[in-house]
């Protein structure tokens, strides 16, 4: 889809690298810019993939993280230390000649190399720069370093996680990260389509914390507050009884009514249709009311049957539901296997990993199947066809700067 489109990736740890792994999905070619010797850091965290298994150990220089190597797959690595002259002066090269520079750096660090978006238009006035960082590029706040724990916790997903007597709680995976990777992906292919119009490139600017924050809202939180009733509910949802969660007798059970067409259907599942006209129930608001009651109504239907045999009930009668599988459950899934969003994690050395895999692509095309083809890069391997393709630089010329230390 996005054939003949460069990606200069100058990202590290996920946001910005998920968001280059997508566009890499769609076809772009993703050239990821790491430091000399020492590359992304997260090339560096366990788990590693060593020949033939997975350790916590580091046992080889070639070992890999295994969040390296899902994060990065389809990529290509060079080398360039962007705090030396000459450096900067290629980095400048390289930018005049591909379409998009991703960053995500604190704010103001690019800007102080004079690598920023000000200063690479001047080489090329049609690039698209996209910055992602934990607060923006202005406000406050810029300053702030941020990690996802940071941006739960200040964008108001901490607030509403948890049980109502509990403590605020941190959603299970990464979601400051990587729903402002969603987003920068959306600004930068809005940005591609405007330049095709207008022939101008334009700064992205993309905060985690407005990502999330835009997510939280979509929900009537202010309302919530105003009505006294808890922001945190454990796995209820406060305006839409019942929605929750409920133990059988070997495991967890999603229901979930969102009309009150539904209710009904689940008062037949549950054999008590004598409330069907019970005012207390009859209706959404009522429900929300008398939530113990309903909740306490299902629990004891519910506890005393196995999750296969409540779900087989709730689905005859077109009631909402799910068993809440447990992680070698998600990865032994027949839907997700049939989707080929399950696959087989490589290393660019010693090839499959044994006890590894990652997820597939996962936006469906009619005609084509995207996959990410290749597996993650070794650090620089990429040097000699980046460098000799877009400056034009031989051997002697690489060897030199390899000496030098830029590259």
């Amino acid at each position: 889809m996005l054939s003949g489109l460069r990606i200069l990736d100058v990202t590290n740890y996920l946001s910005g690298p998920f968001a280059s792994l997508l566009l890499g999905g769609l076809g772009a070619e993703v050239i990821k810019v790491e430091r000399p010797e020492t590359g992304d850091p997260c090339r560096y965290n366990p788990p590693f993939a060593n020949p033939g298994q997975v350790s916590f150990d580091r046992q080889a220089d070639g070992d890999l993280s295994l969040i390296f190597l899902k994060r990065n797959r389809g990529k290509k690595s060079i080398t360039l230390n962007l705090r030396s002259e000459r450096g900067k002066e290629i980095f400048k090269k390289l930018a005049a000649k591909v379409d998009v520079v991703l960053e995500n750096f604190t704010p103001g660090v690019m800007d102080r190399l004079g690598l920023g978006y000000e200063a690479l238009k001047e080489v090329n006035p049609k690039l698209i720069y996209c910055s992602i960082s934990g607060f923006g590029q202005s406000g406050p706040y810029e300053d702030l370093q941020a990690y996802d724990l940071v941006i739960q916790a200040m964008s108001g997903v901490m607030a509403i996680t948890g049980h109502e007597d509990g403590p605020p709680l941190r959603v299970g995976f990464l979601i400051g990260d990587q729903c402002s990777a969603l987003f920068a992906v959306i600004g930068i292919l809005s940005a591609v389509i405007e330049r095709q119009r207008t022939g101008r490139g334009r700064a992205v600017d993309i905060s985690m914390q407005d990502c999330l924050f835009s997510m939280v809202m979509d929900d009537a939180w202010d309302l919530v507050l105003s009505q006294g009733l808890p922001a945190r509910t454990g796995n209820r949802v406060p305006r839409l009884v019942p929605f929750n969660v409920y133990p059988s007798k070997d495991g967890y059970v999603v229901i979930c009514t969102a009309s009150d067409d539904q209710w009904l259907n689940l008062l037949k599942a549950l054999g008590r249709e004598d409330l069907k006209e019970d005012p207390k129930y009859r209706y959404s608001a009522g429900r929300v009311k008398h939530v113990k009651e309903v909740e306490a109504l299902i629990t004891e239907w519910i506890e005393e049957k196995t999750s296969q045999t409540a779900i087989e009930i709730l689905r005859r009668n077109r009631v909402p539901c799910s068993p809440v599988l447990e992680i070698q459950d998600v990865l032994n899934d027949p839907q997700l296997r049939h989707r080929k969003m399950i696959v087989d994690l490589q290393h660019p050395a010693y090839g499959k990993v044994c006890g590894a895999c990652a997820a597939g692509f996962p936006i469906k095309f009619s005609e084509v199947d995207l996959q990410y083809e290749k597996g993650a890069p070794l650090l620089g391997q990429d040097n000699e066809e980046i460098y000799s393709q877009f400056l034009g630089y031989d051997e002697e010329k690489l060897a030199q700067l390899k000496k030098e230390g830029v590259i």
